[in-house]
């Protein structure tokens, strides 16, 4: 049987900054919104922390903290039930499932990450004032002296060819 890890060694340390934008990632994916899932990550994370000593060396520590996440996610949205935009358990369960896959994950994000470079410096530039940026495609429209729409179908676009060609990238890693 492997020996618990102290929270304050560093390994753990270590751990638990390598996996933050994972798993900030992880949360985001099922509470849809940045604010919510930074508030639900330092939950995460204080949990994580205070069980530092059940983590045991050698297992996985991503899996370990991403069960951890999901049940602050599930703890966060009993709070939340009231809101607008709910996904049901089994959605949230069904997500958390697809997200957990960690080689794919990474695999992915990689992709993404030569798919964004090869976009246009506008495109680019979009993607980032809409995602990074988290600017709705109204106030896009404002900026850029456009119509919502033209916006949105532009971000659509992008997306799509994002898709395929993220598809083709690991298409290729896999060959």
């Amino acid at each position: 049987m492997s020996k618990p890890v102290p929270h304050y060694s560093d390994e753990f340390v270590t751990q638990i900054t390598a996996c933050q934008s994972r798993l900030y990632a992880y949360i985001l994916s099922l509470t849809g919104d940045r604010e919510q899932a930074r508030d639900v990550l330092q939950e995460a994370n204080l949990v994580i922390w205070r069980k530092a000593d059940e983590f045991r060396q050698g297992t996985n520590f991503i899996a370990w903290a991403f069960q951890i996440a999901r049940f602050q996610v599930k703890a966060y949205r009993q709070r939340i039930a009231r809101d607008r935009l709910v996904f049901d358990d089994e959605l949230v369960t069904d997500m958390a499932d697809v997200f957990a896959g960690g080689e794919q994950f990474d695999a992915r994000h990689d992709a993404l990450g030569r798919c964004l470079e090869k976009l246009t410096p506008n495109h680019r530039n979009l993607v980032r004032i809409r995602y990074s940026d988290g600017l709705a495609v109204k106030e896009i429209a404002v900026r850029l002296n456009k119509s919502a729409n033209a916006i949105a179908k532009v971000l659509h676009r992008i997306r799509v060819a994002l898709m395929h060609c993220i598809e083709r990238e690991l298409s290729e890693a896999g060959s």
